[in-house]
């Protein structure tokens, strides 16, 4: 199973900076990330896919004082989360 993230964010280099001092959290909570895209046609626009290994982990992860926005330094302005399966 996968998790899809979508983050808002003010500056991208700054965001990418905070989301990876928390890759302890992350790996603790069985996440791996698999692939960070910048959009194309936006600097203010994130999506990471992650490989989730414990569904009720990462969902307490996502729940940890939002993790999704939490420890961004201020930079994400909205973030989403959907798990996904390949069909």
């Amino acid at each position: 199973m996968q998790m899809i993230c979508h983050f808002d964010v003010t500056d991208f280099a700054a965001w990418k900076s905070a989301f990876d001092a928390d890759a302890e959290a992350r790996r603790t909570a069985g996440l791996s990330v698999l692939q960070i895209w910048k959009h194309a046609d936006s600097s203010a626009k994130a999506t990471v896919l992650l490989n989730v290994n414990d569904r009720k982990r990462a969902e307490e992860w996502i729940t940890r004082s939002d993790a999704l926005s939490s420890d961004d330094n201020g930079t994400v302005t909205n973030a989403t989360a959907v798990f996904v399966k390949s069909a």
